[in-house]
């Protein structure tokens, strides 16, 4: 039987940043890793996770972060693909970008549509299912100002409006004809900077993960 390819498009959380040193949660710990384990022999799990990764907002610091403008290239490398988890948005909350909840899930839209677009113009057979992820709840260390991202992400500002995303994404997963899961629902931050996965998170988001992948593909 051909393994079934799934690809994981994310940010830090989907990269396994590690909170405690600002490094890397080896293979085995992040959420990805414990998908392919999980998942087993008969999927291929590919990791594409990128710190400071937005939806489509071009990042002032540092290049290549937007997640519309880099996922043509990501799909070419990887294809053919049966399947895309998209978990973007986290980042699109930094104060500077001043975002609003809507222009988040929208931006979450066009890299959907992007996704399908490249397909049909070059491999319309090759068309993955698409899930889309709602971004995780930010917790209450950064809303008051004690997290080392309290400041670049507006603390109660983006406290808040993590809490407006997942309706949104919802809709969108909805109107767009895309299978939709609220990560906020099934793992929490950890207390270090109330942004990032620990390893329990790491561990819920996984199992979360798993059971949408195998409902997913009994229903295709």
């Amino acid at each position: 039987m051909k393994k079934k390819s799934i690809l994981c498009y994310g940010d830090s959380n989907t990269f396994g940043y590690r909170p405690m040193d600002s490094q890397r949660y080896p293979y085995g710990i992040r959420w990805t890793s414990l998908l392919a384990e999980n998942l087993g022999e008969d999927f291929r799990v590919i990791e594409a996770g990128l710190n400071s990764r937005t939806t489509v907002i071009d990042d002032d610091l540092e290049k290549d972060r937007n997640g519309w403008k880099c996922i043509d290239v990501v799909l070419e490398m990887n294809w053919p693909l049966d399947l895309v988890i998209l978990m973007l948005g986290t980042n699109d909350m930094k104060v500077r970008y001043q975002a609003e909840a809507v222009d988040i899930a929208e931006g979450a839209r066009s890299i959907v549509r992007e996704i399908r677009r490249l397909h049909q113009e070059i491999h319309p057979d090759w068309m993955p299912q698409i899930l889309l992820v709602s971004p995780l709840l930010i917790g209450e260390k950064l809303r008051d100002g004690q997290s080392g991202f309290s400041e670049s992400f507006g603390g109660e500002r983006a406290y808040w409006l993590s809490r407006e995303l997942a309706p949104l994404y919802q809709q969108v997963a909805y109107e767009e004809g895309c299978h939709f899961l609220d990560a906020g629902s099934v793992a929490s931050v950890g207390t270090v900077d109330a942004l990032h996965l620990e390893e329990e998170g790491h561990r819920d988001l996984a199992a979360a993960m798993e059971a949408k992948v195998r409902e997913i593909f009994q229903k295709v």
